[in-house]
């Protein structure tokens, strides 16, 4: 009994020593809540997308940046219209109110400053071709796909470098296009992933982004996995199944910058991954909660140049802009 009693009061630390640790650890806390650092990556809240009324309670919606003239698009697909905001986060204008352009689902800027919107109207799809105050004046057709590509059907879009990439989700397949809709290449996902047929009908992609350096990227939530597709048809997957920091429950969108960092959504988790250029873990943030930073099922991702990942969620919280400062 006496070794016993000794070992218990040799667990505690003198009072003077915790004077020193607890305020230390609770100024700790507070820095972490809004600003997220590990491995030299932080990650720190913003805003919120906002009008003069307040922020603008969004629900999933699609995200594209104009780095040209630095704004941003917001596409809501339960809605037929498009908002755009500039960088600090206000609402500039909006159109698509008189349905001209059907439901737009995705939307994306050519480099001449078209707006390009990838629409449905019942049964069909459409890629309007918009000016800039997003009146349509034209529309890119589909040209030149191979048999294989017969009844492809777009439901997310991406412009970058002259190129379209599009995306079938009820086929597995991308197709990437010139700025006038003709045929470049395809990529059939259920067999450079080593899906097998049978199980296509079980199988969604829900994130679909291309990096700067022309990769593909997309995830798959059954699979608990995300992939990197090169433009000639190597693929690389990662992720693994979990509930620690760096692993998946859900994953939905995912963006690259260009450092080679891969930024990840979990809706499950309410958190967004970020892994290095070798797929190595290196930060999770955002979690339920009620402070501004926290996220509700973040889905949709965009990030600009500038290092503003803006961040899409359920629970009307709209969209949420953090600014990531990867090391140097």
């Amino acid at each position: 009994m006496k070794n016993r009693q000794n070992n218990y009061k040799s667990s505690f630390l003198p009072r003077n020593i915790i004077l020193i640790i607890i305020p230390t650890i609770c100024i700790a806390f507070l820095a972490l809540s809004s600003n997220h650092v590990i491995a030299g990556v932080e990650a720190s809240y913003l805003h919120r997308l906002s009008n003069f009324s307040g922020p603008i309670p969004f629900n999933w919606v699609n995200i594209s940046i104009d780095e040209a003239r630095k704004e941003i698009y917001v596409v809501d697909s339960q809605k037929t219209n498009i908002t755009v905001f500039n960088e600090q986060g206000m609402e500039v204008y909006r159109f698509g109110d008189d349905e001209s352009l059907g439901r737009p689902i995705a939307v994306s800027l050519d480099s001449d400053g078209n707006i390009l919107v990838l629409s449905k109207n019942g049964s069909s799809t459409a890629i309007i071709k918009c000016n800039f105050r997003g009146e349509p004046i034209a529309e890119v057709d589909l040209k030149n796909f191979p048999p294989d590509f017969f009844g492809f059907s777009p439901s997310r879009m991406v412009y970058r470098q002259e190129l379209l990439y599009l995306l079938d989700s009820g086929s597995l397949k991308i197709a990437v296009t010139d700025a006038n809709g003709v045929f470049q290449n395809g990529y059939d996902i259920m067999t450079l992933a080593g899906i097998e047929e049978n199980k296509r009908d079980s199988i969604d992609i829900d994130g679909f982004s291309v990096a700067p350096q022309g990769n593909i990227l997309f995830t798959i939530p059954v699979k608990f996995a995300a992939f990197v597709l090169s433009p000639d048809g190597k693929i690389i997957k990662f992720g693994s199944p979990g509930g620690a920091p760096g692993r998946f429950n859900n994953v939905a969108g995912i963006v690259a910058d260009d450092r080679g960092y891969y930024y990840v959504a979990d809706k499950l988790k309410s958190a967004v991954i970020i892994f290095d250029k070798n797929f190595q873990f290196e930060l999770e943030f955002g979690y339920r909660g009620t402070r501004p930073e926290n996220l509700n099922g973040p889905r949709n991702m965009a990030l600009d140049s500038q290092g503003r990942l803006y961040v899409s969620q359920l629970g009307n919280k709209g969209v949420s802009v953090f600014k990531i400062t990867p090391e140097p």
